[in-house]
């Protein structure tokens, strides 16, 4: 089964990243990735206590490409087929 969701970078620093997150851009579950720029894997979702399987692959996006380049990404959406 195909999944998509989104990520849009919404800030940027030397602490963290945070991105705008969703399955689409009306959904109701959308929240706030925050990635900590030095221990990107205890990312968390503002003012929240889950952590969404799909979050989990925007984020993941997001860090290789920041690994990568030294920039975070403006987008961080990924589709799976």
């Amino acid at each position: 089964m195909a999944s998509s969701a989104y990520g849009r970078l919404v800030s940027a620093d030397d602490e963290f990243a945070r991105y705008d997150y969703g399955i689409d851009p009306e959904d109701p579950l959308r929240g706030i990735i925050v990635i900590p720029v030095h221990d990107p894997e205890s990312w968390y979702m503002e003012g929240r206590d889950d952590h969404p399987r799909m979050a989990l692959s925007v984020t993941a996006r997001a860090v290789r490409e920041f690994e990568k380049s030294g920039n975070w990404p403006e987008w961080a959406s990924i589709f799976t087929g």
